[in-house]
């Protein structure tokens, strides 16, 4: 069961002050008086110098004031993390790590890195380094981490992008997948260097015409790029879409037991080719009951996709 609450971030109003000042005195207390710093005027102190209506966001859960952070432009450069709050009673639910994921996100999709400062001996220090940061200089109190920003994508060659655009054709065949993602990999050929009229009349199909036009533009696209379009729902878009699931969990796109799940859904055991993920499948669901762990499951999942897509 997924105990994750709906949350949302939103500004941070000048009335937010107080909440943020004794929300950080209840979840920072006990650290810093482990440490001998605990000295409530300065730690009010030290939040109203973080806190802006500008920079600091508060977290809402079902409506109710539930945490805050303050992301600011750090004067090296990147972004700064401060004020980045919990209510306790929310805490160890996955909550923390969803609101870090999208504030990394956010700076990745920025190409900025990110800065913080957290207490020695914080649990908060592993969620940090568990998402890519590093401690760059200590002190007797304080760990100053940073994360760098992401290296950018390799350019994508045109044989990338062909193969990409026959993968998201399969998968809308067999598993009607979303539309969308051929047109997406369509534009990309284009900017990697392929052409035609037909790949470019299917770029420029709007996603809200995806469901109606895709069917009449696709077919005379792909032939145009030596492609082929498997009849939906075929066996041979079924083995195509197989091995496009396969090659996007080697590429990163989907967790091995995502890749299993879907396997299992939508080929179940029927299809032969697929049996082996399926039944890796079977075994994720008695985990607990069983004698293997997950990482021999997901290296036997590696080694499977590895066989579909014939990769090394």
């Amino acid at each position: 069961m997924n105990s994750l609450p709906a949350w949302t971030l939103v500004p941070a109003a000048l009335d937010d002050l107080e909440r943020v000042t004794d929300l950080k005195d209840r979840v920072m207390r006990a650290d810093l008086e482990r440490l001998g710093r605990w000295d409530p005027d300065r730690s009010r102190r030290r939040v109203r110098d973080s806190f802006s209506t500008r920079w600091t966001s508060v977290l809402l859960v079902e409506g109710a004031f539930a945490g805050s952070v303050t992301v600011r432009p750090d004067e090296r450069g990147g972004r700064r993390l401060e004020l980045f709050y919990l209510a306790p009673h929310l805490q160890g639910r996955g909550l923390g790590t969803a609101v870090l994921r999208r504030l990394l996100d956010e700076a990745d999709a920025a190409g900025e890195p990110v800065r913080l400062t957290v207490l020695r001996g914080s649990a908060a220090q592993r969620l940090y380094e568990r998402h890519g940061f590093t401690v760059v200089r200590e002190d007797p109190v304080d760990l100053h981490l940073y994360r760098p920003a992401p290296e950018p994508a390799p350019a994508t060659t045109p044989a990338q992008a062909r193969t990409r655009l026959q993968d998201r054709a399969a998968l809308w065949s067999s598993v009607a997948s979303d539309g969308r993602a051929v047109i997406d990999a369509a534009c990309e050929a284009l900017v990697a260097g392929l052409d035609g009229p037909a790949l470019r009349e299917l770029a420029a199909c709007s996603y809200g015409e995806a469901t109606t036009d895709l069917d009449d533009l696709l077919s005379p696209a792909l032939t145009e790029q030596g492609l082929v379009l498997h009849p939906r729902g075929s066996r041979s878009a079924d083995q195509a879409a197989l091995r496009a699931l396969a090659t996007g969990f080697l590429a990163g796109e989907l967790t091995a037991r995502e890749l299993t799940r879907v396997v299992h859904q939508r080929f179940g055991h029927e299809l032969e080719a697929a049996d082996p993920l399926s039944c890796l499948d079977d075994e994720y669901d008695i985990l607990a009951y069983g004698t293997r762990t997950r990482a021999e499951l997901d290296a036997d999942v590696r080694t499977e996709a590895r066989r579909l897509t014939g990769a090394p």
